[in-house]
C-alpha cells in the first residue's frame, strides 16, 4: 500500500488547528503505510518528516479548474504508484476521481467540516453550487472521513451516503510540553503586569467568522472587562495575510494585545490563563478549542460552537456560554481563571493522532 496525501494550501510548518489536523495526522499515518504529500508550492517541510512531501501544487484557489493541474495529480499518483488517495477537502474532488480512473487507486475523502454548510452560514450565494459538488464528490469515494459524528450523520442523510462508506476521525492533538518559563517571558514581551490575567485568542484571523470574533473580542469583551474594572489582557495570535482582513490592525482598546502570526505559539498558549473563543459560526468542530483543552486551558465558547467536543472528556474544562451573552462570557472569564481541574488521560487517548491513525490504517487495509 502507499498512499497519496492532496493538499491544496499550506500546511507545514503546522502551527493553528487546520494546519496541524494534516501535517501531523500523515506524519502519524507514515508510520503504517507509505505516504507522499502533494501540495501547494508554498509549504516549507521539515527533515524529519517520516513522509515525502511535493511541494508542486499551485499557490492559488484557481488550481482547483486548471488542466494542467488534473494532469499534474494524475502524473504524480502514476509516478509514486499509489494505491489510495487522500483528498484533503473536496475541492479537488474532479483532479482526485480523474486521477483515479486512470490508475485504479481508493479514493479517500478527509473532510474537515461540512463545506457547504460552512458557507451558507457565511452567507455565500453559491454555497449551492458547492453542496452539489461535495455531494458528487464523496459519492464517488471509497470511503470518507468525518471530524464529528454530527458531521457524518448530515453527510449520509443529505449526500445519501453508505453508512458503511463512512468513517469518524477526530481533529487529533499531541500532548504538549507547557514550558514553565512562557509566563514571564510573554508578560515580558508585552508588558504586561504580574497581577494581570492572560486571556489567549488563537485562530487564523483571515477568515471572516475569527475577523467578527476579534471584532467581539475589541468591541464588546475588552470594554466589558473595563467596565468591571478586572485585572485581564486579551492576546489575540494569528495569521492576517488577506487585503480585506487588514481593518483588524487598525481596532484598538488597552486590554487587548494583537500579536499576530507568533513563531512560538507554544509559549503563548503554556503562559495563558484561560482560552477565550467568541467565534459564533463557521461550521464544524473548533480545533482552537481542542489545541487550548490540550494544554490544560480553560476554554470559553458559544455553546452552540461545541461540535466534536466529547463533554465527558473534559471534566469541566469548557465553559459554554449563550449566544450574545457578551457581560455573561465575561462574568465566565473570572470563574474560568480561578476554577483548576486536570484534564483526564481519557481526553488525550481520544483525541491522540496515533489512536486515529490506527483506526484509519486498519480500515484502508480492508477496502
Amino acid at each position: 500500500m502507499k498512499i497519496i496525501s492532496i493538499v491544496w494550501y499550506k500546511v507545514l510548518p503546522p502551527k493553528f488547528g487546520g494546519q496541524k489536523g494534516i501535517a501531523c495526522f500523515n506524519n502519524e499515518l507514515a508510520k503504517h503505510h507509505p505516504l507522499v504529500c502533494l501540495c501547494a508550492a508554498n509549504n516549507e517541510p521539515a527533515d524529519d518528516l517520516l513522509y515525502k512531501v511535493r511541494t508542486e501544487l499551485p499557490v492559488s484557489k484557481w488550481q482547483f479548474i486548471l488542466p494542467s493541474c488534473w494532469k499534474k495529480i494524475t502524473n504524480v499518483i502514476s509516478q509514486e504508484k499509489a494505491t489510495h488517495i487522500i483528498l484533503e477537502h473536496p475541492y479537488h474532488g474532479l483532479a482526485a476521481i480523474r486521477a483515479r480512473k486512470a490508475t485504479g487507486a481508493k479514493l479517500i475523502v478527509h473532510s474537515h467540516n461540512i463545506e457547504a454548510e460552512r458557507f451558507r452560514e457565511m452567507g455565500k450565494w453559491w454555497w449551492q453550487l458547492l453542496y452539489l459538488y461535495e455531494k458528487w464528490v464523496h459519492r464517488k469515494a471509497d470511503l470518507s472521513l468525518f471530524k464529528t459524528e454530527t458531521d457524518m450523520s448530515w453527510a449520509i442523510q443529505r449526500f445519501k451516503l453508505q453508512h458503511t462508506a463512512c468513517m469518524v476521525i477526530p481533529y487529533g492533538v499531541t500532548r504538549p510540553v507547557k514550558i514553565k518559563e512562557a509566563g514571564s517571558m510573554i508578560r515580558q514581551r508585552h508588558d504586561i503586569a504580574a497581577t494581570d490575567k492572560i486571556l489567549l485568542f488563537a485562530a487564523t484571523l483571515d477568515y471572516k467568522p475569527n475577523a467578527i470574533a476579534v471584532e467581539h473580542l475589541f468591541n464588546q469583551i475588552a470594554p466589558e472587562i473595563s467596565r468591571q474594572h478586572l485585572s485581564y489582557r486579551i492576546i489575540i495570535c494569528g495569521r492576517n495575510n488577506h487585503p480585506s482582513f487588514q481593518y483588524l490592525k487598525k481596532l484598538s482598546h488597552p486590554a487587548v494585545i494583537l500579536a499576530g502570526e507568533v513563531e512560538d505559539i507554544e509559549n503563548y498558549f503554556s503562559a495563558a490563563n484561560v482560552f477565550i473563543n467568541p467565534v459564533e459560526s463557521g461550521g464544524g468542530m473548533q480545533t482552537k478549542n481542542i489545541d487550548a483543552l490540550s494544554y490544560e486551558l480553560n476554554v470559553i465558547c458559544f455553546d452552540y460552537m461545541l461540535a466534536g467536543i466529547e463533554i465527558s472528556l473534559v471534566n469541566s474544562k469548557v465553559f459554554p456560554i449563550a449566544k450574545n451573552d457578551w457581560k455573561g462570557f465575561v462574568a465566565t472569564i473570572h470563574t474560568a481563571c480561578l476554577y483548576s481541574q486536570v484534564l483526564p488521560e481519557g481526553f488525550f487517548h481520544h483525541y491522540s493522532f496515533t489512536r486515529q491513525t490506527e483506526k484509519l490504517a486498519a480500515r484502508l487495509n480492508s477496502l
